[in-house]
């Protein structure tokens, strides 16, 4: 890393910040002033004293030693061997065994995502006003565990702790954290193949098929409620319409990120 021409030897924790945007020099993110601003501010909250004395305009870093060393490192993936590929593949199935099975009513169910997304950071999607922050690390002392009380609750790392451990048997996820950027609770669920999940898929089409039953009453009345006196009554029939003619899967609103 240079900062106005001359060689910097950075803190651990600066760094790896620092490795994120060198990462990105080559996308369109690191030439958007909110993504910079947002990166800049964000990194010399992690900086020690000293670094944040001398390092003061982003300009003046240069990242280009970083951004080469990540292009090697892509460039040596791509050239890897089948045999090379394949021990990888195996280390990845044995983490697999290890993290992405839980046990449901006795029986062994494929958790979807068990792994927690690294530290990097934050893209959101079009102009995102959040776009460069850091999204942190989290660590066990941000997770809360979902487990029954007989089962063998996961240990943490050495030297650290859960946030909280439940035993709700209520809900499907199995663990939760909140993340940093927009404050959202993020869950590890079970993968969509799991006998849970299928169930609640199946309650779904049963409801279709019962709506079979009563789809042109509800038609003739949606179209009748197009003449209400009801603002309300109105904007809902016709969204009905849309729904039934489109064949829209109605669901949540998307947030802007």
């Amino acid at each position: 890393f240079y900062y106005n021409g001359k060689e910097m030897k950075l803190s651990g924790e600066t760094e790896e910040v620092a490795t994120f945007y060198a990462r990105m020099l080559d996308h369109d993110y690191t030439t958007k002033t909110a993504f910079n601003n947002n990166f800049f501010h964000d990194w010399r909250e992690v900086m020690t004293e000293s670094e944040r004395a001398k390092i003061t305009d982003l300009s003046k870093c240069n990242f280009t030693e970083m951004h080469s060393y990540f292009v090697q490192k892509s460039e040596e993936r791509k050239a890897m061997t089948k045999e090379e590929k394949q021990k990888i593949k195996e280390k990845n199935e044995e983490i697999q065994k290890e993290y992405g099975f839980c046990t449901i009513d006795g029986h062994k169910e494929k958790i979807g995502n068990f792994k927690i997304e690294p530290p990097g950071l934050f893209r959101g999607r079009g102009e995102h006003p959040k776009m460069g922050k850091l999204k942190k690390r989290v660590l066990p002392e941000d997770v809360l565990i979902n487990c029954s009380k007989d089962s063998n609750m996961p240990k943490p790392p050495p030297g650290h702790k859960w946030k909280e451990v439940r035993h709700d048997p209520n809900v499907t996820w199995l663990a939760s954290w909140t993340e940093n950027i927009q404050g959202q609770v993020k869950y590890v669920m079970l993968n969509p193949s799991s006998k849970l999940k299928g169930e609640k898929d199946w309650q779904k089409y049963e409801t279709a098929r019962k709506l079979a039953a009563s789809i042109d009453k509800i038609r003739a009345e949606y179209r009748e409620d197009w003449k209400s006196k009801e603002m309300r009554i109105r904007q809902r029939a016709v969204a009905l319409y849309f729904i039934d003619k489109l064949a829209l899967r109605a669901g949540n609103e998307k947030d802007e990120d």
